[in-house]
């Protein structure tokens, strides 16, 4: 990730949090996809047969480059793939590094989300700005109800005390995996990535419009569709594509406009 000094800090920081709503809606043959945070809103509709993928559609509607909206391609190559129980087992079919993270994760989502029961799925995530080296409070909620609360500083669990220790970061999808299962495995998966993204509420993105990615290929070269070739020679950050969601969680998934806000 940027050196610290590469942006300039956001002065909210640690006086409010980071929220990320997901939302699967499956009827039919279909599943629509919703993801919206701090950073980013995606909607994509996966579209099978009762056992394969068959179609996948998504919008890109707030990035952090203009580059991202052409993410909704390299998406496609999923097609084919065979619905679910576990995302973990597809993601040996999947180019992480050619794909926006956010809306695979999300289309991931939805290709599972189609073999449940269940009409509608919600994901509620919220972390806790960390202050100096405190530990700071990670939850995330499967339709209203709390699957996960981690105290977590500095990228390390400390509670609760079965957990304490164990990383998000690199090594996290091995122990995860060994101690998770079923809908709690995908919730600590999902939790995970929005105490990654949640990082990037330290800084004021917004200042950054027009700033090329290609300033930061050092330490981002080809962790994402964006920061990857020939996207990162032309990308830049776009305006107004952070919005802080501290204290009006109903926001999320309205997608409005930044522009119009």
């Amino acid at each position: 990730m940027p050196a610290e000094e590469d942006y300039p800090k956001n002065p909210n920081y640690g006086r409010g949090r980071y929220r990320r709503r997901i939302r699967l809606t499956n009827i039919g043959n279909t599943v629509s996809g919703e993801l919206e945070d701090t950073n980013h809103a995606f909607r994509c509709t996966v579209s099978h047969d009762g056992h394969y993928v068959t179609n996948i559609d998504s919008d890109v509607l707030r990035i952090p480059f203009d580059t991202c909206p052409g993410a909704s391609e390299p998406i496609r190559k999923l097609i084919g793939l065979p619905l679910c129980e576990d995302i973990q087992d597809l993601i040996p079919h999947t180019d992480a590094g050619g794909n926006c993270t956010h809306l695979l994760d999300l289309v991931l989502m939805a290709i599972r989300h189609a073999r449940r029961q269940q009409t509608e799925w919600f994901y509620d995530i919220c972390i806790e700005d960390q202050i100096g080296d405190e530990a700071a409070q990670s939850e995330i909620y499967l339709n209203g109800e709390l699957s996960h609360r981690w105290e977590a500083c500095n990228w390390e669990i400390t509670a609760p005390e079965n957990l304490a220790g164990k990383v998000l970061y690199k090594g996290f999808s091995k122990w995860a995996s060994a101690e998770f299962s079923g809908d709690l495995k995908e919730a600590a998966f999902a939790l995970q990535k929005g105490y990654f993204v949640s990082s990037a509420r330290r800084y004021n993105i917004n200042t950054q419009a027009g700033q090329a990615a290609l300033e930061h290929a050092d330490v981002m070269q080809g962790v994402c569709y964006s920061y990857s070739s020939p996207q990162i020679e032309k990308a830049r950050r776009t305006a107004d594509s952070a919005r802080d969601f501290s204290d009006c969680p109903e926001e999320l998934l309205t997608f409005r406009d930044p522009t119009l806000i």
